[in-house]
């Protein structure tokens, strides 16, 4: 039986995983946006792949809290949406 302390614990560090995971993407992402001048900011760099956009996707929907306090704050900005592929052609 899992007593309340241990639970705590792995609770914790679990938290610590999902913001130490988030701010590792998001700050790569933000770094990769400034390069290209882009407001917004991809957690992986844009392939036009299926995997790519499952990807994607998932980490918009697992991080949206933490995105949220994070542009509440000011220290964050908005996940960009998918690139328009071959639109230059």
């Amino acid at each position: 039986m899992m007593t309340r302390r241990r639970f705590l614990l792995l609770a914790m560090l679990l938290f610590e995983v999902y913001l130490g995971s988030y701010l590792r993407l998001s700050r790569h992402g933000y770094a990769e946006a400034d390069q290209y001048n882009m407001h917004g900011f991809y957690y992986f760099f844009p392939e036009n792949t299926e995997a790519w956009r499952k990807k994607h996707r998932a980490c918009v929907l697992l991080y949206a809290p933490l995105n949220f306090i994070d542009r509440a704050l000011g220290t964050g900005r908005a996940p960009a949406s998918e690139p328009l592929w071959g639109l230059s052609r």
